[in-house]
């Protein structure tokens, strides 16, 4: 199955949802893909902006699923056959797009903080770039990053979001705690174990 099929069968969120994001900050708009929210805006100033095309990203939908979360932050869908339904728990689901493409789903389990994605094909969520010279908002979990219509970026897997992140000049965190957080992620590095080959005078000398 296709990561768009997988997307296609999590079901839309419910009221008790929406009312969690809209008491986090998120309305129903950005939960869809609006760049812009218009009812913090003011409708009639929306319109005036925007009289021709709205700024919504097509595609993008906060959804929700029961899902499994395995190893190494991934994750698979209750309809799984793989699945055990015995670990399976209510998530919400969020689309990772790359170029306007479909590439990846990330689920979040708010109660625990967890985030897994379905392909490992993604390192973060990402929306609207910063502008020039502008810091890279990095937020601590997808709530924030909603709020602020997806302008920046969440971590979902250190190891491929730690490139992109050490390639940009200024990242802005949520508090110092964040950015100590983020600093320790970024100087972790695994270096490789280091061998030399044996020369053949040594091979001779431990075989005598």
């Amino acid at each position: 199955m296709s990561v768009a099929e997988d997307f296609a069968r999590c079901a839309r969120l419910r009221m008790v949802e929406l009312d969690w994001f809209r008491a986090g900050g998120v309305s129903g708009a950005q939960l869809v893909g609006y760049r812009v929210d218009p009812a913090a805006l003011g409708y009639a100033q929306f319109r005036l902006l925007y009289p021709k095309r709205e700024p919504v990203d097509l595609g993008f939908e906060v959804r929700r699923a029961r899902v499994q979360f395995l190893a190494r932050n991934r994750f698979i869908p209750g309809w799984d056959p793989r699945a055990n339904a015995a670990e399976t728990v209510a998530a919400l689901v969020i689309p990772a797009f790359e170029d306007g493409v479909l590439v990846d789903l990330v689920a979040w389990h708010p109660k625990t903080g967890r985030l897994a994605s379905l392909e490992r094909r993604v390192g973060w969520l990402a929306g609207q770039a910063p502008a020039v010279d502008a810091p890279v908002v990095v937020f601590a979990d997808p709530l924030p990053w909603l709020a602020a219509c997806r302008a920046g970026v969440v971590v979902v897997h250190e190891g491929l979001a730690r490139p992109f992140l050490l390639a940009q000049p200024a990242i802005q965190a949520a508090d110092v705690a964040h950015g100590e957080a983020l600093q320790a992620m970024l100087t972790k590095v695994r270096l490789p174990r280091i061998v030399v080959p044996a020369f053949p005078h040594e091979t001779a000398r431990k075989a005598a």
